[in-house]
């Protein structure tokens, strides 16, 4: 059997809100690690809006969500995914904890996270979830494959600010977090033969060599290839390989990808929901924010004055890059 995985992110270019991370993985059968898992799943999984029929619909999650349609896409195919290994997700704060999210002291610090678990689903029902998960568990004994991992990191405000001002950008902040996952994913798969893992391109960068070395100490590193739209490398150690691929437009590319994409996008939006609630106990009539630049400063303004009066410093609700 081959590990494919799959890492994304959601959240790296708002000014409020966390950033989520997620790996995904499936134990696949070693003749078919060549074929899209779109095409082995197709009896249960869709990559298109067109003909769905009775299947989930995995792909990029930017093209799934948007806040007039909600989180019904989103939520059935996380909630489907983890109970078909047998994970029943009956809150917030399970949910966080499954996905090995984050240490419940960080969401202390923020008024709008602390003790604020909520039941789920919120956007779907039991029943549609029971269904999906009935049809996605018998194609994957169909085909053999498992769905073996899935973990994400959440890096709150105050922590991504910690980060961000230790490693001096972002994309280095995104990178770190991201070797952690692919380090968890390795140890865990110890004795489970081949890892190939696939990532979204991260900031227009051809060659990853350096971060990946500089990160990944006692290891054997190959380059299979650079180039503009596929970077591609082999991790080797004892009797343990991993190939990492960072693709153009991963999310249109691999299933594992577009699947990670899901998962993060929707943790991330069960915190923006939080937010958003904490302010609008205050501001009732106030608009919520997904948390984007321009959006973020309307929302900024229209709660200043509470955010003075409850003593919120902006070191935990506004990022500083």
């Amino acid at each position: 059997m081959t590990i494919i995985a799959g890492v994304d992110e959601a959240g790296y270019g708002p000014v409020l809100g966390p950033l989520v991370i997620t790996a995904i993985a499936f134990d696949v059968p070693d003749e078919k690690i060549d074929c899209s898992l779109w095409k082995l799943l197709e009896d249960a999984v869709s990559n298109g809006l067109k003909s769905k029929m009775h299947r989930l619909t995995v792909r990029d999650s930017k093209k799934l969500y948007n806040a007039r349609s909600g989180l019904k896409s989103l939520e059935d195919i996380v909630l489907s995914f983890l109970l078909s290994k047998d994970v029943k997700i009956t809150s917030f704060y399970q949910l966080l904890n499954v996905l090995s999210c984050c240490h419940i002291k960080i969401l202390s610090r923020y008024p709008w996270y602390a003790g604020k678990d909520y039941p789920l689903p919120l956007a779907t029902s039991v029943s549609a979830v029971l269904n999906y998960t009935h049809l996605l568990k018998y194609v994957l004994q169909k085909q053999n494959i498992q769905f073996c991992y899935t973990v994400s990191r959440v890096v709150t405000v105050k922590e991504l600010n910690e980060q961000v001002e230790v490693s001096g950008n972002k994309a280095t902040v995104l990178f770190d977090n991201f070797i952690t996952l692919v380090t968890d994913l390795w140890n865990r798969c110890d004795g489970a033969g081949t890892i190939r893992l696939i990532a979204d391109k991260q900031g227009g960068r051809n060659s990853y060599l350096s971060l990946l070395r500089d990160r990944l100490p006692g290891v054997d590193i190959t380059v299979l290839k650079e180039g503009v739209k596929v970077s591609a490398y082999k991790i080797s150690c004892a009797r343990r390989e991993m190939e990492i691929s960072f693709v153009e437009k991963g999310e249109d590319a691999c299933m594992t990808v577009a699947l990670a994409s899901v998962f993060s996008k929707y943790m991330r939006e069960l915190f923006m929901r939080l937010e958003n609630h904490y302010w609008l106990q205050f501001v009732p009539d106030l608009k919520p924010t997904a948390g984007y630049y321009e959006d973020a400063q309307r929302f900024l303004s229209e709660i200043a004055s509470i955010k003075k009066r409850e003593l919120i410093q902006d070191d935990i609700l506004i990022r500083s890059k």
